[in-house]
């Protein structure tokens, strides 16, 4: 598992991002990290030449409002300042970031790479409309562009008692059985160790819709499914180890689905999953861990690709020199 040493949290100053901050602190306490809270404030960017109103900011700003003034700024720098004043504790260290930026997720990636952080702590946003947790556009693109891992943690949910990840009980992390899945199982692995957690490992076949019309499908199911099994128990084997108590599960459908549908027979605390390549869930039309991520009960986490090049993406705009200097 990497080292973390910085987590990054962002929140919006809601009760909802108070479960957010909670879930850092205790990740830090656990890691011996220092942790950064950054509030952004929208704005809409005007062009210098017009006046008018930029097409991006437009497109990409969850609700825009003009720049803060230096007294707004002070008071707002205050109000995130007494948010967090109940997080702070001896041996924990803790600053209080403040940015603007017509794009939220902009600015906290900015902020990540900035910083070199390790690991990102951000809210799954809800829509009033829908009775489950769904992914908000912002964490949607800071799962895609994020130079580091994601811990997703969603709203409150009554039949979920422990979304701010007070103690891990039971971890359930899904592999690809790609290259990634060895360093994502370790990450898995090595949490639960640590919270003496029951581990869960899945790997779902996705099994090919066109073989179900033109082959004979239980013949084509069993060669999916047996090489499955043997390469996820070696898997485990080869991270794991021998002898330890591990529950191993392969499924078959929708990844997305089954991940969920385990999850919550299985009463997780966690859900451990790696980023991937951006391949699609079928039937979603998100890669899975941007799907698992939208409809999960519990907190999920999101394992940077060990060995991607993290892109600084913001290092020649404005955005990322702003934020590069002292708040």
């Amino acid at each position: 598992m990497p080292d973390v040493s910085r987590v990054l949290c962002a929140v919006d100053l809601t009760e909802a991002s108070r479960r957010v901050l909670d879930c850092a602190v205790w990740w830090a306490r656990r890691h011996g990290a220092d942790v950064s809270v950054l509030h952004v404030h929208p704005v809409v960017l005007t062009t210098p030449d017009t006046g008018s109103v930029h097409d991006e900011a437009v497109r990409t700003t969850v609700a825009g409002h003009a720049p803060l003034d230096p007294e707004a700024r002070r008071a707002r720098q205050r109000d995130v300042e007494r948010f967090v004043e109940d997080s702070r504790t001896d041996g924990l260290q803790v600053e209080v970031l403040l940015d603007e930026d017509a794009s939220i997720a902009d600015a906290v990636v900015a902020r990540a790479d900035a910083l070199a952080a390790d690991l990102l702590v951000v809210g799954a946003g809800t829509d009033p409309s829908s009775e489950h947790p769904v992914l908000g556009r912002t964490t949607a693109d800071l799962v895609h562009t994020a130079p580091c891992s994601v811990l997703v943690v969603p709203p409150a949910s009554p039949d979920v008692a422990n979304t701010s990840l007070s103690g891990l009980s039971r971890i359930m992390c899904a592999v690809s059985l790609s290259d990634q899945s060895q360093s994502v199982l370790d990450y898995a692995q090595e949490l639960a160790s640590g919270s003496t957690a029951h581990l869960t490992v899945v790997h779902v076949v996705e099994l090919s819709e066109v073989a179900t019309v033109a082959y004979d499908f239980d013949a084509h199911r069993e060669a999916r499914l047996q090489p499955a099994c043997d390469d996820l128990v070696d898997l485990v084997a080869a991270v794991v180890g021998h002898g330890k108590p591990v529950e191993e599960i392969v499924a078959q459908g929708t990844a997305c689905t089954e991940i969920l549908k385990l999850a919550a027979e299985e009463s997780v605390d966690l859900i451990v999953v790696g980023r991937g390549s951006g391949r699609r869930a079928r039937g979603v039309g998100r890669p899975t861990a941007q799907a698992v991520a939208r409809e999960s009960r519990c907190p999920v986490l999101i394992v940077y690709p060990i060995g991607l090049e993290a892109s600084r993406p913001f290092a020649d705009s404005q955005a990322y020199r702003d934020v590069s200097r002292p708040a």
